[in-house]
Protein backbone atom coordinates (compact mmCIF):
# COMPACT_ATOMS: atom_id res chain seq x y z
CA UNK A 1 0.00 0.00 0.00
CA UNK A 2 1.70 3.17 -1.13
CA UNK A 3 0.56 6.70 -0.37
CA UNK A 4 1.40 7.90 -3.85
CA UNK A 5 -0.91 5.42 -5.59
CA UNK A 6 -3.95 7.60 -4.90
CA UNK A 7 -2.75 11.12 -5.66
CA UNK A 8 -6.02 12.40 -7.05
CA UNK A 9 -5.36 16.15 -6.90
CA UNK A 10 -1.95 16.52 -8.53
CA UNK A 11 -1.35 17.00 -12.25
CA UNK A 12 1.29 15.20 -14.30
CA UNK A 13 3.87 17.56 -15.75
CA UNK A 14 5.21 15.95 -18.90
CA UNK A 15 8.99 16.31 -18.96
CA UNK A 16 11.28 14.91 -21.59
CA UNK A 17 13.07 11.76 -20.50
CA UNK A 18 16.81 12.20 -20.33
CA UNK A 19 19.90 10.58 -18.90
CA UNK A 20 21.33 13.48 -16.93
CA UNK A 21 23.32 11.17 -14.72
CA UNK A 22 23.18 7.70 -13.26
CA UNK A 23 21.65 8.99 -10.03
CA UNK A 24 24.89 8.57 -8.12
CA UNK A 25 27.06 11.06 -6.31
CA UNK A 26 30.12 10.91 -4.09
CA UNK A 27 29.16 10.16 -0.51
CA UNK A 28 31.32 11.03 2.51
CA UNK A 29 32.82 7.68 3.53
CA UNK A 30 33.17 8.56 7.21
CA UNK A 31 29.43 8.91 7.72
CA UNK A 32 28.77 5.31 6.77
CA UNK A 33 30.41 3.99 9.96
CA UNK A 34 27.77 5.11 12.51
CA UNK A 35 24.25 3.70 12.50
CA UNK A 36 22.19 6.14 10.44
CA UNK A 37 18.71 4.85 11.26
CA UNK A 38 16.71 3.03 13.91
CA UNK A 39 13.89 0.54 13.47
CA UNK A 40 11.14 -0.04 16.02
CA UNK A 41 7.45 -0.68 16.70
CA UNK A 42 5.41 2.31 17.91
CA UNK A 43 1.75 2.35 18.93
CA UNK A 44 -0.66 4.59 17.01
CA UNK A 45 -1.75 6.32 20.23
CA UNK A 46 1.90 7.11 21.12
CA UNK A 47 2.53 8.50 17.66
CA UNK A 48 -0.65 10.56 17.89
CA UNK A 49 0.40 12.05 21.23
CA UNK A 50 3.81 12.87 19.79
CA UNK A 51 1.99 14.72 16.99
CA UNK A 52 -0.96 16.36 18.80
CA UNK A 53 0.34 16.91 22.34
CA UNK A 54 4.13 17.06 22.28
CA UNK A 55 4.36 18.58 18.75
CA UNK A 56 7.43 16.43 18.11
CA UNK A 57 6.11 14.60 15.04
CA UNK A 58 5.08 16.25 11.78
CA UNK A 59 3.12 13.73 9.69
CA UNK A 60 2.52 16.11 6.79
CA UNK A 61 5.61 18.02 5.63
CA UNK A 62 4.83 20.01 2.54
CA UNK A 63 5.92 17.69 -0.26
CA UNK A 64 2.41 16.33 -0.81
CA UNK A 65 0.76 19.68 -0.12
CA UNK A 66 -2.64 18.41 0.93
CA UNK A 67 -4.41 15.18 1.88
CA UNK A 68 -4.95 13.02 -1.20
CA UNK A 69 -6.79 9.92 0.03
CA UNK A 70 -10.54 9.55 -0.39
CA UNK A 71 -12.87 8.08 2.24
CA UNK A 72 -12.84 4.58 0.72
CA UNK A 73 -9.06 4.37 0.87
CA UNK A 74 -8.95 5.67 4.44
CA UNK A 75 -11.73 3.27 5.47
CA UNK A 76 -9.80 0.27 4.12
CA UNK A 77 -6.78 1.32 6.15
CA UNK A 78 -8.77 1.66 9.40
CA UNK A 79 -10.48 -1.70 8.79
CA UNK A 80 -7.08 -3.34 8.22
CA UNK A 81 -5.83 -1.95 11.52
CA UNK A 82 -8.92 -3.13 13.41
CA UNK A 83 -8.39 -6.59 11.89
CA UNK A 84 -4.69 -6.61 12.89
CA UNK A 85 -3.60 -6.74 9.25
CA UNK A 86 0.05 -5.59 8.85
CA UNK A 87 0.54 -2.36 6.92
CA UNK A 88 3.75 -1.08 5.29
CA UNK A 89 6.64 0.60 7.08
CA UNK A 90 6.59 4.27 8.04
CA UNK A 91 9.78 6.23 7.30
CA UNK A 92 10.70 9.32 9.31
CA UNK A 93 13.69 11.64 9.62
CA UNK A 94 15.02 13.35 12.73
CA UNK A 95 15.58 17.11 12.44
CA UNK A 96 18.50 18.96 14.04
CA UNK A 97 16.18 20.15 16.84
CA UNK A 98 15.05 16.59 17.60
CA UNK A 99 11.64 16.85 15.91
CA UNK A 100 10.59 14.08 13.56
CA UNK A 101 9.12 14.45 10.06
CA UNK A 102 7.41 11.71 8.08
CA UNK A 103 9.14 10.82 4.83
CA UNK A 104 6.91 8.02 3.58
CA UNK A 105 3.58 7.09 5.13
CA UNK A 106 2.04 10.55 5.38
CA UNK A 107 -1.36 9.49 4.13
CA UNK A 108 -1.48 6.45 6.42
CA UNK A 109 -0.54 8.36 9.57
CA UNK A 110 -2.68 11.36 8.67
CA UNK A 111 -5.66 9.05 8.10
CA UNK A 112 -5.15 7.43 11.51
CA UNK A 113 -4.76 10.75 13.32
CA UNK A 114 -7.72 12.30 11.50
CA UNK A 115 -9.93 9.34 12.35
CA UNK A 116 -9.05 9.79 16.04
CA UNK A 117 -9.82 13.54 15.81
CA UNK A 118 -13.07 12.98 13.92
CA UNK A 119 -12.43 15.11 10.81
CA UNK A 120 -10.69 14.64 7.48
CA UNK A 121 -7.74 17.00 6.90
CA UNK A 122 -7.97 19.57 4.08
CA UNK A 123 -7.22 18.39 0.54
CA UNK A 124 -5.02 20.28 -1.90
CA UNK A 125 -8.12 21.87 -3.46
CA UNK A 126 -9.37 22.83 0.02
CA UNK A 127 -6.08 24.63 0.67
CA UNK A 128 -6.33 26.47 -2.65
CA UNK A 129 -9.90 27.55 -1.90
CA UNK A 130 -8.87 28.72 1.55
CA UNK A 131 -6.02 30.79 0.07
CA UNK A 132 -8.53 32.37 -2.30
CA UNK A 133 -10.66 33.49 0.66
CA UNK A 134 -13.40 30.85 0.48
CA UNK A 135 -14.70 29.18 3.63
CA UNK A 136 -13.82 25.49 3.72
CA UNK A 137 -15.95 23.35 6.02
CA UNK A 138 -14.47 20.42 7.89
CA UNK A 139 -15.60 17.00 6.71
CA UNK A 140 -16.53 14.53 9.49
CA UNK A 141 -14.51 11.31 9.33
CA UNK A 142 -17.02 8.50 9.28
CA UNK A 143 -16.12 5.05 8.04
CA UNK A 144 -17.38 4.19 4.58
CA UNK A 145 -18.17 0.83 3.06
CA UNK A 146 -16.49 -2.02 4.99
CA UNK A 147 -15.79 -5.45 3.52
CA UNK A 148 -15.74 -7.38 6.81
CA UNK A 149 -16.69 -5.13 9.75
CA UNK A 150 -19.91 -3.99 8.13
CA UNK A 151 -21.57 -3.01 11.42
CA UNK A 152 -19.02 -0.18 11.76
CA UNK A 153 -20.07 1.60 8.55
CA UNK A 154 -20.91 5.24 9.18
CA UNK A 155 -19.22 5.30 12.59
CA UNK A 156 -16.45 7.59 13.81
CA UNK A 157 -13.65 6.80 16.25
CA UNK A 158 -15.66 8.05 19.23
CA UNK A 159 -18.49 5.65 18.34
CA UNK A 160 -16.33 2.52 18.24
CA UNK A 161 -16.79 -0.08 20.96
CA UNK A 162 -14.15 0.23 23.69
CA UNK A 163 -12.35 -2.95 22.66
CA UNK A 164 -11.94 -1.70 19.08
CA UNK A 165 -10.74 1.71 20.29
CA UNK A 166 -8.04 -0.11 22.26
CA UNK A 167 -7.18 -2.15 19.19
CA UNK A 168 -6.76 1.03 17.22
CA UNK A 169 -4.75 2.80 19.93
CA UNK A 170 -2.42 -0.14 20.59
CA UNK A 171 -1.82 -1.16 16.98
CA UNK A 172 1.93 -1.24 16.40
CA UNK A 173 3.40 0.48 13.35
CA UNK A 174 6.88 -0.38 12.15
CA UNK A 175 8.81 2.90 11.95
CA UNK A 176 12.27 3.48 10.50
CA UNK A 177 13.79 6.75 11.70
CA UNK A 178 16.80 8.32 9.99
CA UNK A 179 19.01 9.91 12.62
CA UNK A 180 19.91 13.60 12.60
CA UNK A 181 23.60 12.69 12.66
CA UNK A 182 23.36 11.37 9.10
CA UNK A 183 25.04 13.48 6.44
CA UNK A 184 22.41 15.01 4.10
CA UNK A 185 23.76 13.16 1.06
CA UNK A 186 23.76 9.91 3.02
CA UNK A 187 20.14 10.58 4.01
CA UNK A 188 19.33 11.09 0.35
CA UNK A 189 20.88 7.74 -0.53
CA UNK A 190 19.11 5.97 2.35
CA UNK A 191 15.73 7.38 1.37
CA UNK A 192 16.19 6.13 -2.18
CA UNK A 193 17.15 2.66 -0.99
CA UNK A 194 14.29 2.46 1.51
CA UNK A 195 11.86 3.28 -1.28
CA UNK A 196 13.22 0.63 -3.64
CA UNK A 197 10.51 -1.87 -4.44
CA UNK A 198 7.61 0.53 -3.80
CA UNK A 199 6.56 3.81 -5.39
CA UNK A 200 9.77 5.67 -4.62
CA UNK A 201 9.89 9.28 -3.57
CA UNK A 202 11.07 11.64 -6.28
CA UNK A 203 14.41 13.40 -5.78
CA UNK A 204 12.74 16.71 -5.01
CA UNK A 205 10.41 15.11 -2.47
CA UNK A 206 13.47 13.81 -0.65
CA UNK A 207 15.21 17.21 -0.81
CA UNK A 208 12.07 18.80 0.55
CA UNK A 209 12.42 16.69 3.68
CA UNK A 210 16.18 16.78 4.15
CA UNK A 211 16.73 20.50 3.49
CA UNK A 212 13.71 21.97 5.26
CA UNK A 213 14.11 25.69 5.91
CA UNK A 214 13.66 29.14 4.32
CA UNK A 215 15.14 28.12 0.95
CA UNK A 216 12.87 25.10 0.68
CA UNK A 217 9.89 27.31 1.54
CA UNK A 218 10.98 29.80 -1.13
CA UNK A 219 11.17 27.33 -4.00
CA UNK A 220 7.83 25.81 -3.02
CA UNK A 221 6.32 29.29 -3.03
CA UNK A 222 7.86 30.24 -6.39
CA UNK A 223 6.46 27.09 -8.00
CA UNK A 224 3.00 28.64 -7.53
CA UNK A 225 3.87 31.79 -9.51
CA UNK A 226 1.00 32.24 -11.94
CA UNK A 227 3.03 33.07 -15.05
CA UNK A 228 5.39 30.14 -14.39
CA UNK A 229 2.46 27.73 -14.15
CA UNK A 230 1.00 29.13 -17.37
CA UNK A 231 4.31 28.58 -19.14
CA UNK A 232 4.36 24.97 -17.91
CA UNK A 233 0.71 24.48 -18.82
CA UNK A 234 -0.25 23.49 -15.28
CA UNK A 235 -3.70 24.17 -13.87
CA UNK A 236 -3.08 22.25 -10.64
CA UNK A 237 -0.04 21.31 -8.59
CA UNK A 238 2.34 18.92 -10.33
CA UNK A 239 2.90 15.37 -9.16
CA UNK A 240 6.12 14.46 -7.41
CA UNK A 241 7.16 18.12 -7.08
CA UNK A 242 8.24 18.29 -10.73
CA UNK A 243 7.44 22.00 -10.83
CA UNK A 244 9.37 22.68 -7.62
CA UNK A 245 12.46 20.93 -8.98
CA UNK A 246 12.33 23.16 -12.07
CA UNK A 247 12.43 26.21 -9.80
CA UNK A 248 15.47 24.76 -8.04
CA UNK A 249 17.20 24.07 -11.38
CA UNK A 250 16.84 27.69 -12.38
CA UNK A 251 18.04 29.06 -9.06
CA UNK A 252 21.04 26.71 -8.99
CA UNK A 253 22.18 27.54 -12.52
CA UNK A 254 21.36 31.22 -12.15
CA UNK A 255 23.45 31.40 -8.99
CA UNK A 256 26.37 29.07 -9.79
CA UNK A 257 26.20 29.31 -13.64
CA UNK A 258 26.83 26.46 -16.05
CA UNK A 259 30.58 27.05 -15.72
CA UNK A 260 30.47 25.62 -12.18
CA UNK A 261 28.29 22.64 -13.03
CA UNK A 262 30.02 19.47 -11.82
CA UNK A 263 28.90 16.59 -14.06
CA UNK A 264 26.10 15.23 -11.87
CA UNK A 265 22.77 17.03 -11.83
CA UNK A 266 21.47 15.40 -8.65
CA UNK A 267 24.58 16.35 -6.66
CA UNK A 268 24.54 19.86 -8.19
CA UNK A 269 20.96 20.47 -7.05
CA UNK A 270 21.48 18.83 -3.65
CA UNK A 271 24.49 21.06 -2.98
CA UNK A 272 22.57 24.22 -3.83
CA UNK A 273 19.76 23.33 -1.44
CA UNK A 274 22.23 22.41 1.28
CA UNK A 275 24.35 25.57 0.87
CA UNK A 276 21.34 27.90 0.80
CA UNK A 277 19.12 26.10 3.30
CA UNK A 278 19.03 29.09 5.66
CA UNK A 279 19.57 31.84 3.12
CA UNK A 280 19.25 35.52 4.06
CA UNK A 281 16.12 37.52 3.31
CA UNK A 282 18.11 39.71 0.93
CA UNK A 283 19.30 36.69 -1.04
CA UNK A 284 15.79 35.24 -1.10
CA UNK A 285 14.41 38.48 -2.57
CA UNK A 286 17.10 38.44 -5.25
CA UNK A 287 16.30 34.83 -6.16
CA UNK A 288 12.59 35.62 -6.34
CA UNK A 289 13.13 38.67 -8.55
CA UNK A 290 15.35 36.81 -11.01
CA UNK A 291 12.97 33.85 -11.23
CA UNK A 292 9.92 36.06 -11.71
CA UNK A 293 11.55 38.14 -14.46
CA UNK A 294 12.81 35.08 -16.33
CA UNK A 295 9.40 33.35 -16.12
CA UNK A 296 7.58 36.44 -17.40
CA UNK A 297 9.93 36.81 -20.37
CA UNK A 298 9.73 33.10 -21.22
CA UNK A 299 5.94 33.25 -21.34
CA UNK A 300 5.98 36.56 -23.25
CA UNK A 301 8.19 35.10 -25.99
CA UNK A 302 7.05 31.48 -26.17
CA UNK A 303 3.62 31.44 -24.52
CA UNK A 304 2.24 27.95 -23.94
CA UNK A 305 5.17 26.47 -25.90
CA UNK A 306 7.76 27.74 -23.43
CA UNK A 307 10.47 25.16 -22.68
CA UNK A 308 9.21 22.82 -25.39
CA UNK A 309 11.35 21.71 -28.28
CA UNK A 310 10.23 22.39 -31.85
CA UNK A 311 10.61 19.30 -34.04
CA UNK A 312 11.01 19.72 -37.78
CA UNK A 313 9.09 17.77 -40.40
CA UNK A 314 10.11 14.68 -42.32
CA UNK A 315 10.02 13.49 -45.93
CA UNK A 316 6.67 11.80 -45.29
CA UNK A 317 5.22 14.76 -43.39
CA UNK A 318 6.97 18.10 -43.89
CA UNK A 319 4.91 19.78 -41.15
CA UNK A 320 6.82 20.26 -37.92
CA UNK A 321 5.45 21.33 -34.53
CA UNK A 322 6.00 21.95 -30.84
CA UNK A 323 6.40 18.92 -28.58
CA UNK A 324 4.08 18.53 -25.60
CA UNK A 325 6.79 17.70 -23.10
CA UNK A 326 8.82 20.23 -21.14
CA UNK A 327 12.47 19.85 -22.08
CA UNK A 328 14.41 20.48 -18.87
CA UNK A 329 17.69 21.12 -20.68
CA UNK A 330 16.00 23.74 -22.86
CA UNK A 331 14.32 25.23 -19.81
CA UNK A 332 17.68 25.69 -18.07
CA UNK A 333 19.32 27.79 -20.76
CA UNK A 334 16.19 29.78 -21.71
CA UNK A 335 15.56 30.87 -18.12
CA UNK A 336 19.24 31.48 -17.39
CA UNK A 337 19.74 34.00 -20.19
CA UNK A 338 16.36 35.73 -19.81
CA UNK A 339 17.30 36.45 -16.19
CA UNK A 340 20.31 38.36 -17.52
CA UNK A 341 18.50 40.52 -20.07
CA UNK A 342 16.36 43.61 -19.72
CA UNK A 343 12.67 43.23 -20.51
CA UNK A 344 12.90 45.93 -23.16
CA UNK A 345 15.65 44.04 -25.01
CA UNK A 346 13.68 40.81 -25.10
CA UNK A 347 10.25 42.25 -25.86
CA UNK A 348 11.56 44.35 -28.77
CA UNK A 349 13.06 41.24 -30.37
CA UNK A 350 10.65 38.56 -29.15
CA UNK A 351 9.63 37.35 -32.63
CA UNK A 352 13.25 37.03 -33.73
CA UNK A 353 14.14 35.23 -30.48
CA UNK A 354 11.29 32.76 -30.90
CA UNK A 355 12.29 32.11 -34.51
CA UNK A 356 15.94 31.66 -33.57
CA UNK A 357 15.07 29.04 -30.95
CA UNK A 358 12.97 27.11 -33.46
CA UNK A 359 15.81 27.22 -35.97
CA UNK A 360 18.32 25.89 -33.42
CA UNK A 361 15.97 23.06 -32.44
CA UNK A 362 15.52 22.07 -36.08
CA UNK A 363 18.83 22.83 -37.78
CA UNK A 364 21.72 22.91 -35.30
CA UNK A 365 22.93 19.32 -34.67
CA UNK A 366 25.18 20.33 -31.76
CA UNK A 367 22.35 22.15 -29.98
CA UNK A 368 19.88 19.34 -30.69
CA UNK A 369 22.33 16.82 -29.26
CA UNK A 370 22.89 19.01 -26.17
CA UNK A 371 19.18 19.13 -25.26
CA UNK A 372 18.27 15.52 -26.07
CA UNK A 373 21.14 13.13 -25.33
CA UNK A 374 23.16 12.82 -22.15
CA UNK A 375 21.93 16.22 -21.05
CA UNK A 376 23.83 16.03 -17.75
CA UNK A 377 27.20 15.73 -19.49
CA UNK A 378 29.29 18.78 -18.64
CA UNK A 379 30.24 19.40 -22.27
CA UNK A 380 26.63 19.33 -23.44
CA UNK A 381 25.50 21.54 -20.55
CA UNK A 382 28.04 24.22 -21.44
CA UNK A 383 27.41 23.81 -25.14
CA UNK A 384 23.68 24.50 -25.00
CA UNK A 385 24.09 27.46 -22.66
CA UNK A 386 26.76 29.04 -24.85
CA UNK A 387 24.98 28.42 -28.17
CA UNK A 388 21.73 29.98 -26.95
CA UNK A 389 23.53 32.84 -25.23
CA UNK A 390 25.47 33.68 -28.41
CA UNK A 391 22.26 33.56 -30.43
CA UNK A 392 20.51 35.98 -28.07
CA UNK A 393 23.46 38.36 -28.17
CA UNK A 394 23.44 38.28 -31.97
CA UNK A 395 19.76 39.14 -32.11
CA UNK A 396 19.82 41.87 -29.48
CA UNK A 397 23.12 43.51 -30.40
CA UNK A 398 22.70 43.37 -34.20
CA UNK A 399 18.94 43.43 -34.80
CA UNK A 400 18.83 42.62 -38.53
CA UNK A 401 20.39 45.96 -39.57
CA UNK A 402 22.10 44.23 -42.49
CA UNK A 403 18.73 43.35 -43.99
CA UNK A 404 19.93 39.93 -45.07
CA UNK A 405 17.14 38.20 -43.15
CA UNK A 406 13.41 38.62 -43.48
CA UNK A 407 11.61 40.04 -40.45
CA UNK A 408 8.85 38.21 -38.58
CA UNK A 409 6.37 40.81 -39.81
CA UNK A 410 7.31 40.03 -43.42
CA UNK A 411 6.91 36.31 -42.75
CA UNK A 412 3.50 36.94 -41.16
CA UNK A 413 2.40 38.92 -44.21
CA UNK A 414 3.47 36.14 -46.59
CA UNK A 415 1.86 33.44 -44.41
CA UNK A 416 -1.44 35.34 -44.23
CA UNK A 417 -1.41 35.76 -48.00
CA UNK A 418 -0.75 32.08 -48.70
CA UNK A 419 0.34 29.29 -46.37
CA UNK A 420 1.23 26.90 -49.20
CA UNK A 421 4.81 25.68 -49.26
CA UNK A 422 6.61 27.00 -52.36
CA UNK A 423 8.68 23.79 -52.52
CA UNK A 424 6.34 20.84 -51.82
CA UNK A 425 3.03 22.67 -52.49
CA UNK A 426 1.49 21.31 -49.26
CA UNK A 427 -0.16 23.39 -46.58
CA UNK A 428 2.05 24.82 -43.83
CA UNK A 429 0.15 24.17 -40.59
CA UNK A 430 1.64 26.93 -38.43
CA UNK A 431 3.69 30.05 -38.89
CA UNK A 432 6.28 28.67 -36.47
CA UNK A 433 6.96 25.94 -39.02
CA UNK A 434 7.35 28.46 -41.84
CA UNK A 435 10.68 29.66 -43.25
CA UNK A 436 11.14 32.59 -45.59
CA UNK A 437 13.89 32.46 -48.17
CA UNK A 438 15.05 34.35 -51.26
CA UNK A 439 13.72 33.16 -54.61
CA UNK A 440 16.85 34.55 -56.21
CA UNK A 441 19.70 33.81 -53.74
CA UNK A 442 21.03 36.64 -51.63
CA UNK A 443 24.56 35.48 -52.45
CA UNK A 444 23.86 36.13 -56.12
CA UNK A 445 22.44 39.59 -55.63
CA UNK A 446 18.85 38.76 -54.70
CA UNK A 447 17.11 41.43 -52.62
CA UNK A 448 15.58 40.89 -49.19
CA UNK A 449 12.11 42.03 -50.19
CA UNK A 450 8.67 40.48 -50.44
CA UNK A 451 8.89 40.45 -54.23
CA UNK A 452 11.89 38.11 -53.92
CA UNK A 453 10.52 36.06 -51.00
CA UNK A 454 8.98 32.63 -50.82
CA UNK A 455 7.53 30.79 -47.86
CA UNK A 456 8.10 27.09 -47.24
CA UNK A 457 8.12 24.41 -44.56
CA UNK A 458 11.26 24.62 -42.45
CA UNK A 459 11.95 21.03 -43.43
CA UNK A 460 11.55 21.70 -47.14
CA UNK A 461 13.65 24.86 -47.00
CA UNK A 462 16.39 23.02 -45.11
CA UNK A 463 16.29 20.07 -47.51
CA UNK A 464 16.61 22.48 -50.45
CA UNK A 465 19.64 24.12 -48.82
CA UNK A 466 21.23 20.72 -48.11
CA UNK A 467 20.78 19.69 -51.72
Amino acid sequence: MSDEETEIEAEELLTESDDEDDGSFDLPKATFTPVNFSHGTRRILDLYRSYAVDKELDPRPSFQRGYVWDRNRATKLIESILLHVPIPLIYTAEEDDGREVVIDGQQRLTSCFSFIEGFFPPTASDLERSKAGYEVKKRPFRLGKMKILKDLEGKGYSQLPDNLKKTMDRYGLQVIKISKESHPDVKFEIFERLNTGSVALADQEIRNCIYRGPYNDLINSLSNLDVFRKALGLSAEAKRMQDVELVLRFLAFNDKTHLNYNHKMKAFLNAHMRDNRFLSEERALSFKSNFTNASELAFTVFGENAFRRFSGGTVRNPNGGWERTVNKALYDCVMFWFARLEKRQVIESKDAIRDAMIKLCVEDPIFIDAITLGTGDIGRVRSRFEIWGNELNRIIDVPFSEKRLFSYAEKQELFDKSNTCAICSQRIESIDDAAVDHKHPYSKGGSTSNSNAQIAHRYCNRAKSDN
